[in-house]
């Protein structure tokens, strides 16, 4: 009779285990994994964040660039004269100053445009030479 005791007594031991084995997580378990949930979640949302500022800065300079692009391809195509000149496009504000260069014997006119372009606070400079025949209609 006690062989059989200790067997029913090993038999719900065992039970036992395999119940404590499956009776979940603990709440301070459940808490550390909040916490870490919560620390990971706060680094993704700032990264998220820096990279759609980034992508909004990226976006303003192309703005900025294209504008300017475009009014070089104008001042290209057009009769240059020493001034200065200035503007608004698309609420980008401009100023385009076009200089002569010292003049030589060559029968070549070179011209030097600097280009300021700004919108808010930002603000960008180009500035090119380009050379013309003197003779043409193009540089007088």
């Amino acid at each position: 009779m006690a062989g059989r005791y200790q067997l029913a007594h090993r038999q719900r031991a065992v039970a036992g285990a395999q119940l404590s084995a499956q009776r979940g997580f603990t709440l301070l378990e459940m808490l550390a994994a909040l916490a870490v949930l919560a620390v990971c979640s706060s680094v993704l949302v700032v990264a998220f964040g820096q990279s759609a500022r980034a992508l909004q800065q990226t976006q303003r300079s192309d703005r900025l660039s294209l504008i300017a692009r475009s009014l070089m391809d104008e001042a290209r195509s057009s009769r240059l004269r020493a001034g200065v000149t200035e503007g608004d496009r698309s609420g980008a504000k401009w100023r385009l100053e076009v200089s002569a260069a010292p003049a030589s014997q060559a029968p070549l006119a070179t011209w030097r445009l600097d280009l300021q372009v700004s919108e808010g606070t930002r603000h960008v400079h180009y500035s090119t030479l380009q050379v013309r025949s003197a003779g043409t209609r193009a540089d007088r």
